[in-house]
């Protein structure tokens, strides 16, 4: 081969070698390609600058082009090799260096320490990116060794627990961007899409949502008459006191005139698919609340019922996209979107669910519903119901400041009147001891609006000790609302023979929910707690909390009351927060043992709900925490399990801090997901078996399935259409994991409702 064949100087073209910038070295190459002189792109040139540009562009038998020859060839696919695997490289370069960013709220001291942080940094985009696999090894392993000798100032450490409990609750907290600057050259599958949640296997025979035949499916998934009234006579009375988002005397009356004038069909001219969504999501919300032998006497069995859960929950969301309502604003979305809740954890679409709240938020803004005033003119059945719709949103918008640490309604520019305290029949207000449909939403949203105050206080100071002592206000704002202020109904008072049937039902949820936002409240300095003892109330009130929980939960699971979400989240978080405790005590502590069964009663009580989502996360995730226990505390000196009495104090930090082995959150998370990931590729045809969480001798663990009676291996999960929310093996990406709260990302764990 001639030298001027092997020079890189001749590969590149006449026009880029002339303007003297970097040449792709193909024919055309890319920079003649983007100013359209392809024409002109020759390397002929590069031997004889003389050459004029009336040189062919286009080769032919009689004048073959230099750069098509094998060799020139040969080095350019060299050259491009190069290129990309470089590019490639400076894009995750610069992607690991945004994951790696230190977090601008809290103090210094919360991203001082990058090793730890950077460890799990690497390893997400080492899952993301298997190319990365290799040249992040040996980084990990020294980040890994470093946060053995990280301290509590460790950014990742601070909220354990809100890690494992978002996972629980299926939403993603992801507050740091990743951009890259060409998402070509590193493309990866995006996992954690929330997808339709048909199994695979399914997707060829079952009907599907297409196009053309969507609303002609959505008129097959209504069921008749009789069973639709049951459903809706079931939610007015059992459920719409928990949420209240529309009117039961106006929904009862179009539900009639549904039937009556435009016999039931969905396509009838004048049917309004807004409403047709909020009627869907009242069925959805009725069907998966209600005990199985209320259901079994609608005449639903198991597996239509999980079947129609799923697909009614899907016909809402194609109602409301075919009536285009972002653009033709109706209260009628609000309400759909509102009632949606109670049945969008449990079902996995937590995060889709997020989103159209906001939606809503914005939609009922558009109306007014935030400016209603008793004195401006309209119906009072109209005004009264926006008053309903705005004050669930608000709640919801306001208790989900947890996972985006922010939120959409601003109390001081939200100046509607709360609901009345009335009876729907008249109107009337009452006083507030009185129980009626709106009692219950009322007091909530009075707990809700500590939640943008307290975030706002938290954002505003600048020290630990400030921010710990907005914490401290508002817990006792709280204590005195759960307490002096709360209704007379809602207390141990007798039952009242007039009373609603839900009033033993709200007293539970009130008592369970109360207690999760103390948690709540103190989240910022629970993972502290263990090992500070500055901040010993925030352990113990998160303490006693989780029990009060617990307590309610066994009392709820044992009633023919509704099943709502809420039970099973936050019992979640509350054994959550005790195998935390138990991580940073002895095992000769009586609370050691009192703790661990504690978390152990939930996990069976879950057990009995495998069409929950909630509870197939949490059942995984709780027994792996005892896991971590159990290695916890077999690794701890024999000396530690003596005999001896306890300090007298009993510090529950200095226990913590002085005689138990750090739990490493980085390495129980990955193992987690490991674990869950291991079987990924296997797809069971049954899911009845009981998973087993077995440990390994380096402290990780795994998942094991009963073996069938055929000899195969059967996953834990009832048989639902969405086989992937109770696939023991589906996997947990670290995409939404926040290096600054650990807290966070244990609850994250349990709450995750992305699968592949």
């Amino acid at each position: 081969m001639s030298a001027s064949l092997t020079s890189r100087s001749r590969l590149a073209c006449a026009p880029c070698t002339r303007r003297k910038v970097k040449c792709s070295k193909t024919v055309p190459c890319t920079n003649c390609l983007r100013r359209g002189e392809e024409h002109s792109c020759t390397s002929d040139a590069i031997d004889n600058p003389r050459v004029t540009s009336t040189t062919s562009a286009r080769p032919s038998s009689a004048q073959p082009r230099r750069s098509a020859s094998p060799s020139t060839c040969a080095a350019s696919i060299v050259e491009i090799t190069y290129l990309r695997r470089k590019l490639s490289e400076l894009e995750n370069e610069a992607r690991l260096n945004s994951l790696g960013s230190p977090r601008h709220h809290g103090s210094s001291s919360e991203y001082a320490s990058p090793g730890p942080q950077s460890a799990l940094s690497r390893f997400n985009t080492v899952q993301d990116d298997p190319r990365l696999e290799r040249q992040s090894s040996s980084q990990i392993v020294v980040t890994d060794n470093a946060s053995e000798r990280t301290e509590v100032d460790d950014p990742t450490m601070k909220d354990a627990a809100s890690i494992l409990e978002f996972l629980a609750w299926g939403r993603r907290k992801d507050p740091e961007y990743h951009p890259i600057a060409s998402p070509e050259a590193t493309a990866i599958f995006a996992q954690g899409s929330e997808g339709s949640g048909i199994k695979e296997g399914d997707k060829d025979t079952m009907l599907g949502f297409n196009e053309c035949s969507q609303l002609a499916l959505v008129q097959l998934l209504l069921p008749d008459p009789r069973q639709v009234w049951d459903l809706v006579n079931y939610h007015v009375e059992s459920l719409l006191w928990y949420h209240g988002s529309f009117f039961a005397a106006t929904f009862r009356t179009q539900l009639a005139a549904f039937y009556a004038e435009h016999k039931g069909l969905v396509e009838s001219e004048g049917v309004d698919l807004q409403w047709v969504s909020l009627l869907f999501s009242v069925l959805t919300a009725s069907l998966v609340c209600a005990p199985s032998r209320r259901a079994h006497a609608w005449g639903f069995q198991d597996s239509e019922r999980e079947t129609l859960s799923m697909r009614w929950f899907e016909a809402m969301i194609i109602c409301l996209n075919r009536a285009d309502y972002t653009t033709n604003l109706n209260i009628l979305s609000c309400q759909a979107i509102a009632t949606a809740t109670i049945s969008a954890h449990p079902l996995g679409h937590s995060n889709s669910q997020s989103i159209y709240l906001a939606a809503a938020v914005r939609i009922a803004q558009s109306l007014g519903l935030h400016r209603l005033k008793y004195g401006v003119a309209g119906s009072n059945v109209e005004k009264e119901t926006g008053r309903r719709v705005w004050c669930q949103l608000c709640s919801q918008d306001w208790f989900g400041i947890p996972f985006s640490e922010s939120y959409l309604i601003s109390p001081l520019y939200s100046t509607s009147d709360p609901p009345q305290n009335c009876h729907d029949h008249n109107l009337l207000p009452l006083p507030k001891d009185v129980p009626t449909i709106t009692s219950y939403c009322r007091f909530l949203r009075e707990i809700a609006v500590i939640m943008p105050q307290l975030q706002d206080g938290l954002m505003t100071n600048n020290t630990a000790y400030t921010r710990y002592k907005e914490v401290l206000t508002w817990d006792a704002r709280l204590r005195t609302l759960a307490t002096a202020e709360r209704p007379n109904f809602l207390t141990n008072t007798p039952i009242e023979t007039s009373w609603p049937i839900w009033v033993p039902w709200a007293r539970q949820t009130l008592a369970i929910s109360s207690s999760h936002k103390i948690i709540m409240i103190h989240r910022s300095f629970l993972s502290d707690s263990f090992t500070n003892p500055a901040f010993t109330f925030t352990r113990l009130t998160c303490i006693a909390a989780s029990k009060t929980i617990i307590k309610e939960y066994k009392v709820v699971s044992q009633e023919d009351g509704p099943v709502l979400w809420v039970h099973q989240a936050f019992s979640v978080a509350a054994s959550i927060i005790l195998l935390l405790d138990v991580l940073h005590r002895t095992p000769g502590e009586s609370e050691h043992l009192e703790h661990r069964q504690l978390a152990e009663s939930v996990i069976e009580i879950l057990g009995l709900y495998g069409n929950s989502t909630i509870a197939t996360r949490g059942i995984k995730l709780l027994q792996a925490l005892l896991i971590e226990v159990s290695n916890a505390t077999s690794m701890r000196p024999v000396q530690w399990r003596s005999r001896k009495r306890p300090r007298e104090d009993n510090d529950p930090c200095m226990t913590g801090g002085r005689h138990t082995a750090k739990f490493d959150v980085h390495r129980f998370v990955r193992g987690f997901c490991e674990a869950n990931t291991a079987n990924q590729s296997r797809k069971p045809e049954n899911n009845r078996a009981s998973p087993r969480l077995r440990g390994t001798p380096d402290g990780a663990f795994m998942f094991e399935t009963a073996p069938s009676r055929h000899g195969d291996s059967r996953s834990h999960g009832s048989n639902t259409v969405e086989s992937s929310l109770t696939d023991p093996t589906f996997s947990f990406p670290f995409g939404g994991l926040d290096s600054g709260n650990n807290f966070e990302n244990l609850l994250y764990l349990a709450n995750y409702d992305c699968f592949p």
